[in-house]
């Protein structure tokens, strides 16, 4: 079997940054409040989601319910 160079892989071209960047302030919302709802431990992403957010200056928002 022949190994492949990392650099020759080809693979998307759009990263987790890219695809929440394109969402908008409501998408972002809904993750994140969702994400406590349905208790998912995704730590790193909640933390990207938090970053977008307070870029574009928008206060989280957690629903509980």
């Amino acid at each position: 079997m022949k190994n492949l160079k990392y650099n020759l892989i080809k693979g998307p071209k759009e990263t987790v940054g890219d695809y929440l960047q394109s969402l908008n302030n409501n998408e972002l919302q809904d993750i994140y409040s969702s994400s406590f709802f349905y208790d998912l431990k995704i730590p790193d992403l909640l933390k990207k989601i938090e970053s977008e957010l307070q870029k574009r200056k928008v206060g989280l928002q957690t629903v509980l319910f």
